[in-house]
C-alpha cells in the first residue's frame, strides 16, 4: 500500500520544484541538483537536524545545501546560453551576485566558486560590501564584473578605483549627476581611468510593494535626458571612452515576462541611443535584479508572493527585447548581457528550522461572525470623505482613510479567523524563534514563506495552528501563510518525541541581512549541509555531512552590541552582589550558563507532575 503524502497541503509541488520533496518516511527532503538528483541522493532533512543536535548545535537553526546554490548558478547561466544560442545573440551573459542579498562569508565565497568558469562577479551597493567584493573577487576569473552602485562619496569611488588598479573589472555606476565630478576628480588624484556605467530611471514600473521606489519618481537613477547630458559632459571632456555600460532595475520579484521585456526594451533603446547618437563605445547592459521566486507556489504573477515564469523565460524575454531593439536602431552591436539576481539564487539553498515548545488552544472572540460582519457593515458605510482641496485636509483625509482601512482590515482577519475557528479549533504552537530576528520580512513587510513540518508528512495534520515567538511583543506571531491561509496545518505535539521542527523555506535571501536583536534574542545557529561521497551519514538514502556547524551569538556577545562590558557591567557586578549575599556559589554556574549559550530556550520541557 502506497504511503500517504500530505506535502501537498503546504503545496510543495508549486513552490518546491525542483528541490523538494517528501521521502517514504514522511521527512521533508533537499535533491542538491534538482530534477538530476538521482534517486536516493535526496538529504533527508529531519536526519541532518539529529546530526546537527549531536554535535551540539542550539535551536533555531538554518541549515545550508550550498549544493542547491551551485544548481541555481549554473541553471542561470544555461538558461541564458540557450537564449543566446537560439537567437542568434551574438554577445555572451555574464551576471554579478548583490552582496547585500546574504552578505555571508562562505556564501560570497561559494557565488565566486562556483561561478567561476562563468566569470560571475560581485555587486557592492556600499563602502563595507566594496571590500568584501574587492577581496573575493581575487579569487575570481579574471574579467569578472565588480558592478559599484548606490551613493558615492569620495572615499567609495577611491575604493572602486583602487580595485580598478589592482586589475579587477569594476565599473562605477552613476546613480547622481554629481557623481561625475566626484569620479573625475578622484581619477585625477590617483591616476586611474574609471569604467562607467549610469543607472537609467525607466518609466517602465511594477504593480504592488516592491514597485514603489521605481519609475518616474524612483529612488535610483536618472531619466534618458539626464542620461545623455552625462554623456554630453564626458564628450566634451573628451572622456566618453569612460562609459561602456547601461544599468537599470525597476524592483524586485517582477511578476511577469511582460514586464521584463519592456524593461529591457526601455533600456536597449536608451542603449542605442547612447550609441547611434553621441558616439558612447558602450560594451554591456546590465538589466539589474528582479528575477523573481515564487513563494506561493502558484506561478500567477499576480501578488507580491509569486511571479509566473522560470529562469528560461525569464532569459528569453531580455535576449528576446534587447536583440530586437538592436536590430531596430541600425543594428546596434549586441551588448554584453548582464543581471544582478540575488534572490532567485539563494532562496532555494536555505531553511530555517523552528523548534515546537507547546501548542495551546487560542480562545474564540466573544464577538459572534454575525456581529464582526455587522461591524464591518457599518465602518464600510462610514467612509471618511474630505473637507476641502486643500493640501493639509488632502494629507489628514489619507491617514483617516488609513485608520479607517486598518480598522475594516482587523475585523475582517477576526471574522476570517472566528468562521475557521468555528470548523476547527485554533492552535497557538509556541516557538523557539524571533519573528524579528529570523523572518523580519514577515513583520515589515507581510512577506510570506512556504513553510511545512520537517516530519511526519505521511501523517494527516489535525489541527491548524499559528505561530507565536518567545518574544516581549504583540506582533511575535506568524498568522499568514501562503494560499491566503490564517492557518497552517500543523500535528499534534507528542511529548515522548524527539521534538517536532517546522521547516521555513525559500528563506536564503535578505533575512539574516536584515536580522535585528529585539529583545536581544539574535541569529541563528547555521549548518552547511553537503552531499558526502563516502555515504558517511545515511539520511534516509541520501548521503551528507556537516561541513560546517556554527552556534548563533551568544547572549554575551549580544549584551556586548549595545554599549556594555559584559565583564564589567554585568557579570562583575553580578558576582559582587552575589559573594556578598554569599550564593554566589549557588548562582555562578547559571550566569556562566547564561552569558555562554544562545539566548534562545534550551531542552525547554515542563516537568512532570507526581
Amino acid at each position: 500500500m502506497a504511503t500517504k503524502n500530505y506535502g501537498e497541503l503546504y503545496n510543495m509541488l508549486g513552490w518546491g520544484e525542483p528541490y523538494f520533496i517528501v521521502n517514504t518516511d514522511g521527512h521533508l527532503c533537499v535533491k542538491t541538483n534538482g530534477h538530476e538528483t538521482k534517486p536516493g541522493q535526496e538529504i533527508d532533512v529531519v536526519s541532518v537536524v539529529e546530526a546537527a543536535k549531536e554535535e551540539g548545535v542550539q535551536f533555531p537553526m538554518i541549515l545550508r545545501f550550498p549544493g542547491v546554490l551551485k544548481h541555481r548558478v549554473d541553471s542561470l547561466h544555461v538558461a541564458f546560453e540557450n537564449a543566446i544560442k537560439h537567437t542568434g545573440y551574438t554577445a555572451p551573459y555574464q551576471g554579478v551576485y548583490p552582496v547585500k542579498v546574504n552578505q555571508n562569508k562562505a556564501i560570497i565565497n561559494d557565488f565566486v566558486t562556483f561561478g567561476h568558469r562563468h566569470s560571475y562577479g560581485l555587486e557592492a551597493g556600499s563602502k563595507p560590501e566594496l571590500l568584501i567584493a574587492m577581496s573575493y573577487l581575487t579569487k575570481a576569473k579574471p574579467g569578472a564584473f565588480l558592478v559599484c552602485n548606490g551613493y558615492k562619496d569620495a572615499e567609495y569611488v577611491a575604493l572602486a578605483l583602487s580595485a580598478r588598479a589592482m586589475g579587477l573589472n569594476v565599473i562605477i555606476v552613476l546613480e547622481m549627476e554629481e557623481e561625475l565630478d566626484i569620479v573625475i576628480d578622484q581619477s585625477n588624484k590617483l591616476g586611474v581611468e574609471p569604467v562607467l556605467g549610469v543607472r537609467a530611471k525607466l518609466l517602465t514600473k511594477i504593480p504592488g510593494h516592491f514597485g514603489s521606489t521605481a519609475g518616474k519618481h524612483g529612488k535610483f537613477g536618472l531619466l534618458a535626458e539626464k542620461i545623455y547630458e552625462v554623456a554630453k559632459k564626458l564628450q566634451g571632456l573628451n572622456k566618453l571612452h569612460w562609459l561602456k555600460l547601461l544599468h537599470f532595475h525597476i524592483g524586485s520579484m517582477i511578476p511577469t515576462t511582460d514586464i521584463v521585456s519592456n524593461a529591457a526594451r526601455e533600456a536597449s533603446g536608451i542603449y542605442c541611443t547612447l550609441v547611434n547618437q553621441y558616439g558612447a563605445q558602450m560594451t554591456t547592459l546590465d538589466c539589474g535584479g528582479g528575477l523573481g521566486v515564487d513563494y506561493d507556489g502558484t506561478r500567477s504573477g499576480s501578488s507580491d508572493m509569486s511571479v509566473a515564469y522560470g529562469l528560461e523565460e525569464y532569459a528569453s524575454s531580455i535576449v528576446q527585447a534587447v536583440r530586437l531593439t538592436c536590430e531596430y536602431n541600425g543594428g546596434v552591436p549586441h551588448p554584453v548581457l548582464c543581471t544582478e539576481s540575488g534572490r532567485a539564487m539563494v532562496s532555494h539553498h536555505s531553511m530555517i528550522i523552528l523548534e515546537a515548545l507547546s501548542a495551546i488552544p487560542e480562545p474564540k472572540d466573544d464577538d459572534t461572525p454575525e456581529q464582526l460582519h455587522g461591524k464591518i457593515q457599518h465602518l464600510s458605510s462610514n467612509v471618511p470623505s474630505p473637507r476641502a482641496l486643500v493640501a493639509t485636509d488632502l494629507q489628514k483625509h489619507a491617514t483617516d482613510i488609513q485608520k479607517h482601512g486598518i480598522e475594516m482590515y482587523k475585523l475582517a482577519k477576526k471574522l476570517s479567523k472566528r468562521i475557521a475557528g468555528d470548523a476547527n479549533t485554533i492552535y497557538n504552537y509556541h516557538m523557539n524563534l524571533s519573528i524579528f530576528s529570523l523572518v523580519p520580512d514577515f513583520w515589515g513587510i507581510k512577506h510570506l514563506f512556504p513553510m511545512m513540518p520537517a516530519s511526519r508528512l505521511n501523517e494527516k495534520p489535525t489541527q491548524m495552528g499559528t505561530l507565536i515567538d518567545i518574544t516581549c511583543d504583540s506582533d511575535g506571531k506568524v498568522d499568514k501563510f501562503i494560499g491566503n491561509a490564517d492557518t497552517l496545518p500543523l500535528h499534534t505535539l507528542d511529548p515522548e518525541s524527539d521534538g517536532y521542527y517546522v521547516a521555513v523555506l525559500l528563506s536564503g535571501a535578505y533575512q539574516e541581512a536584515l536580522s535585528c536583536k529585539h529583545n536581544l534574542f539574535g541569529g541563528p545557529s547555521i549548518v552547511r549541509v553537503e552531499n558526502s561521497t563516502d555515504n558517511s551519514i545515511d539520511g534516509g538514502g541520501g548521503g551528507f555531512h556537516i561541513a560546517t556547524a556554527d552556534l548563533g551569538p551568544t547572549t554575551e556577545e549580544l549584551i556586548s552590541t549595545v554599549g556594555y562590558d559584559v565583564k564589567e557591567d554585568i557579570r562583575g557586578v553580578i558576582e559582587k552582589w552575589a559573594r556578598e549575599k554569599e550564593v554566589w556559589e549557588k548562582v555562578g554556574v547559571f550566569v556562566e550558563a547564561g552569558l555562554t549559550s544562545m539566548p534562545y530556550l534550551v531542552e525547554y520541557k515542563v516537568p512532570r507532575t507526581a
